[in-house]
């Protein structure tokens, strides 16, 4: 005669082992982030840093959003899409230990109604000649510029 054993499997059990049926490899990657703040809060012209970023990842993607650009009358700013002439500029100064190499970085953009956004792939700058796989990249300082090329703010954290 035959004995059945019956199991019971209780769901703190079942849980674990399905975690490690379904888990796969994790890549973690890398990113540099900051707010971009005015030089002077509450100044003209100027911008807000509430909602104002710059990021830059280990793939090269630089991105960022400025965000209430008002010009020196306190209005919100609108740039022609159509003349690269008034577009506002964020530059970043980069350097990469590994090769001695050492450069900025400058992306252009428009503003509309005081807000921009900015995207670049930056993967072809010269500062990155000669980087590998893992190499370390600091970043060094970050300018916002209008479109006379007066700076107007940079990277960190405004005092709150």
């Amino acid at each position: 005669m035959r004995q059945f054993v019956v199991r019971t499997w209780t769901m703190a059990a079942v849980i674990p082992a399905l975690a490690l049926v379904v888990a796969s490899p994790v890549s973690a990657g890398t990113k540099f982030q900051t707010s971009l703040v005015p030089n002077v809060a509450g100044s003209m012209p100027g911008f807000s840093a509430k909602g104002s970023s710059i990021k830059i990842d280990g793939h090269r993607n630089l991105k960022g959003k400025i965000k209430k650009v008002v010009d020196g009358t306190g209005a919100l700013v609108t740039t022609d899409d159509m003349n690269p002439a008034d577009n506002y500029t964020v530059e970043v100064d980069l350097s990469v230990p590994a090769t001695a190499a050492a450069g900025t970085i400058t992306v252009s953009f428009d503003v509309k109604n005081g807000n921009g956004t900015f995207a670049a792939d930056v993967s072809g700058d010269p500062v990155f000649a000669g980087a590998v796989l893992g190499d370390g990249v600091a970043v060094t300082g970050i300018r916002v510029k209008d479109s006379s090329a007066t700076v107007l703010g940079v990277g960190g954290f405004a005092i709150e």
